[in-house]
């Protein structure tokens, strides 16, 4: 007669009691398993990791951790470098591969927040020559201008930057779009105090600061990549 055993074998269960016991105070699985049953499955490519986003990557904080990761003394020099247009020339070599959108972004925060200032300290300035002549009682602070001021100087440094770039590929010049829109970011810090002193009551202060501001910052791009598009030429040409 053939006898058939119900009761388990332990060692068929359990193979391995201290490995299942570490498993389960961890409470994580196998990664290596993990990954080559993806593998198996076709929905890891071969040279692709369990932890690698793979396409999705630009979704992840570790994307943009090396565009923030600058200290005091690089977003000095560069600031200074974008007010010294005769200097510009060395931007693309002191940035290298570093480039950054930690600066460009507080030049950028720091410029909207001042136009903001500045344009109601000028509507206050105003109301104070006007009172007793208008038929407003009370001045208050604008903070649709802040609104407006945010649409336009973040618009303005994300759209421009991304034009620039296509241009420049259009021109056949290899270059990433971060290191034009950190270049880009940088040519802002001009405005700054050109924002500051639009705050004098006088229109032809405004439009000389403005100008000037503009010159500077338009010679520091052109010194910038100017050099890139005529290096191309030739090759354009052939």
């Amino acid at each position: 007669s053939l006898s058939l055993s119900l009761t388990p074998n332990p060692k068929t269960l359990n193979p391995n009691p201290k490995t299942r016991t570490r498993n389960s105070m961890k409470g994580q699985p196998n990664r290596e398993e993990d990954q080559a049953s993806l593998l198996s499955e076709g929905r890891l490519g071969p040279n692709q990791s369990a932890a690698d986003p793979g396409i999705c990557s630009c979704l992840s904080v570790k994307y943009y951790q090396p565009l923030f990761d600058v200290d005091t003394k690089d977003v000095v020099d560069r600031m200074l470098m974008s007010v010294l247009p005769h200097k510009a020339t060395g931007f693309l070599q002191m940035i290298k591969d570093s480039p950054d959108f930690y600066g460009p972004f507080w030049v950028s925060t720091t410029l909207l927040f001042t136009i903001a200032v500045v344009g109601n300290l000028l509507s206050w300035t105003k109301f104070q020559q006007l009172q007793g002549s208008s038929a407003e009682d009370s001045w208050e602070y604008d903070f649709e201008m802040v609104v407006t001021c945010m649409c336009v100087v973040y618009g303005w440094a994300v759209g421009a930057p991304v034009a620039l770039w296509f241009t420049l590929r259009y021109l056949l010049v290899q270059i990433k779009l971060a290191t034009v829109g950190c270049a880009y970011g940088y040519s802002l810090v001009p405005f700054v105090p050109a924002a500051l002193l639009c705050g004098v009551p006088a229109d032809w202060v405004s439009w000389l600061v403005l100008l000037l501001a503009g010159m500077i910052s338009s010679l520091f791009l052109l010194r910038v990549f100017g050099g890139l598009v005529l290096g191309n030429v030739p090759k354009q040409a052939v």
